[in-house]
């Protein structure tokens, strides 16, 4: 009797895990074709140019001259922000020093004062 129990309890968890797959259909004429032209140009072909030519072509540009007088310009902008900020680190650090220098002065004075200052002390005489 515990047998036939547990054999229903099997067949009953294996035939309810069962997932019958779906037939895809993959349409190969729709993915063979590509979106854009495949044709290829040969580099001897009467419209085809070399490619020191294109650079020199590219490099003529108005384009091409104006975005390289932008990058001049940044470059010297961000050369002259860093000369800048260089002079205004060395002023703070020198006004630092001084500062530093002056509280130690000061420092030395208060201790020299307190050293050599008889200290009065009442006598009966």
């Amino acid at each position: 009797m515990k047998n036939l129990i547990l054999l229903n309890i099997l067949f009953f968890l294996f035939s309810c895990a069962k997932n019958t797959q779906d037939a895809v259909v993959i349409s190969s004429k729709e993915s063979a074709i590509p979106p854009y032209d495949t044709i290829a140009k040969d580099s001897f072909s009467a419209g085809a140019i070399s490619v020191d030519i294109a650079r020199q072509i590219r490099m003529s540009s108005q384009q091409y001259q104006d975005s390289i007088k932008e990058v001049r310009k940044k470059m010297e902008e961000e050369r002259i922000l860093k000369e800048e900020k260089d002079k205004a680190d060395k002023k703070l650090a020198e006004e630092k020093k001084i500062t530093e220098d002056a509280e130690k002065a000061k420092k030395e004075k208060d201790k020299k004062t307190v050293e050599t200052a008889p200290t009065e002390t009442a006598t009966n005489p």
